[in-house]
């Protein structure tokens, strides 16, 4: 039987091609699909069945739920505890049978790290169920959720020693308006270059009620970003400094507010400027914000440099009306390992995917995104990088959206879109964060 499907004269390089091919049909498409879910009062009740299921559902909500509305956590709403559950009872299992909460999240292939704990990511169909069930009735709720107190909430990790970063000028945020980007620099007054492991978000008093939702970081030696920082309220532009994408010492947003590479991996910050991308939404009042971070050291086991690959659509252009493809190949001229990704884009960017596609062909998804929302995103970090080949390409799908059918579209009718600041404009960009094997420098 064997030799009828493989002749003797095979060579396993044939077969893992053959399978790779067969492989790469189905994940080489790339759709946003939506499947509409029964309205709230329309599922039936709990059986008594799913009325004893529900014992697990205190862990269900510690893990998914707890980590952005306990009472330090970033959401606007608090559900630490039974009473404030009962009384937002009806929003809470709108949210979830119509798949809004918890927020979507790029799925992976391969293990990640969620150093923020934010809990993000679809609920499977169990755990969406378990939960709907538990919040059918004020008794379902009083049976399902003992008082629940904000320290049951999953800890944050243990971070290394930090150092306070704050950027130079503030930015007054008008009342209203839509999406805002304005770029600081942060002067640093260390000599030599330091190394790091992550960042972490200064909050301000009360993080709900802040307009800040996203901040991307790049280094800026050259301190070019102080000359478009004239009057010290920020650059209206990107954080890109030349060559170097904004994003490319990670990201973070109100509901990942740190974040950590693996261990052994490290940035190397050189003396200079850091420059700090923040994005911005209005909140119904005129605010002062002044950008601030926590770097976070490295430990001498520490050693792997991470340096960063940008993905971008040059030029990009997306008629009215229409929903298009653009594909960016990166081709990878040194052996490295994958560390993270860093998704970037505005209300355009409805999602995107990453895959590698080795010499032979054979293609490996790493990660798609198919609802992306900069605002409640998180830099993808992997647990174990994957190892990539010399001679192997990086594909990334970015799939722009400028419909009707886009639920973020600003416009009515839509307008022709073209590379600019948000709303207005738009530039995706995905940053790779790699960490090359041997003692040369990357050639970006």
């Amino acid at each position: 039987m064997l030799h009828r499907i493989f002749p003797l004269k095979f060579s396993f390089a044939r077969v893992r091609a053959e399978i790779c091919k067969a492989i790469r049909f189905s994940v080489v498409s790339f759709s946003v699909t939506s499947s509409a879910a029964p309205p709230p009062n329309e599922l039936p009740s709990p059986t008594a069945a799913d009325i004893a299921n529900i014992a697990d559902i205190a862990d269900i909500f510690v893990a998914r739920c707890l980590s952005c509305h306990d009472s330090d956590g970033p959401a606007p709403i608090r559900f630490d505890n039974t009473a404030a559950i009962v009384r937002h009872r009806a929003l809470m299992r709108a949210l979830v049978d119509d798949r809004s909460m918890p927020p979507a999240s790029a799925e992976s292939t391969l293990a990640l790290i969620d150093s923020a704990h934010t809990g993000r990511g679809a609920l499977s169909e169990d755990e969406r169920r378990t939960l709907l069930n538990a919040l059918h009735s004020e008794a379902s709720v009083n049976a399902a959720f003992p008082e629940i107190a904000s320290a049951s909430a999953t800890p944050k990790v243990a971070s290394p020693s930090a150092g306070r970063v704050i950027a130079r000028g503030t930015w007054s945020v008008p009342a209203r308006g839509g999406m805002g980007i304005r770029s600081f620099y942060a002067p640093l007054d260390h000599q030599a270059p330091i190394r790091l492991r992550g960042w972490r978000m200064i909050p301000p008093e009360n993080p709900a009620r802040s307009p800040i939702r996203y901040v991307s970081l790049a280094a800026d030696p050259a301190r070019a970003s102080r000359i478009l920082d004239e009057n010290g309220t920020g650059a209206e532009a990107m954080g890109d400094v030349g060559q170097v994408p904004s994003g490319s010492l990670g990201a973070l947003s109100r509901t990942a507010p740190e974040f950590m590479l693996p261990a052994g991996f490290a940035f190397e910050l050189p003396a200079g400027d850091l420059v700090i991308e923040t994005t911005v939404e209005p909140i119904g009042r005129e605010v002062a914000i002044q950008p601030a971070v926590e770097m976070l050291t490295a430990q001498p086991s520490d050693t792997r440099t991470v340096e960063a690959l940008a993905a971008r659509v040059v030029p990009l252009s997306v008629a009215a009306g229409e929903r298009v493809d653009r594909v960016v190949h990166i081709e990878i001229t040194r052996e490295f390992d994958l560390v993270g990704v860093v998704a970037k884009g505005g209300v355009f960017l409805r999602g995107f995917a990453v895959d590698v596609v080795a010499a032979d062909g054979c293609r490996t998804p790493i990660a798609r995104d198919r609802d992306f929302r900069m605002n409640l995103t998180a830099p993808l970090v992997f647990r174990n990088p994957p190892e990539l080949s010399k001679g192997s390409i990086i594909e990334v799908r970015f799939d722009l959206d400028n419909t009707r059918e886009n639920p973020l579209q600003p416009f009515d009718p839509p307008r022709p879109l073209a590379a600019g600041l948000p709303p207005e404009g738009e530039d995706a960009a995905i940053v790779l964060l790699v960490a090359p094997r041997d003692t040369q420098r990357l050639q970006q």
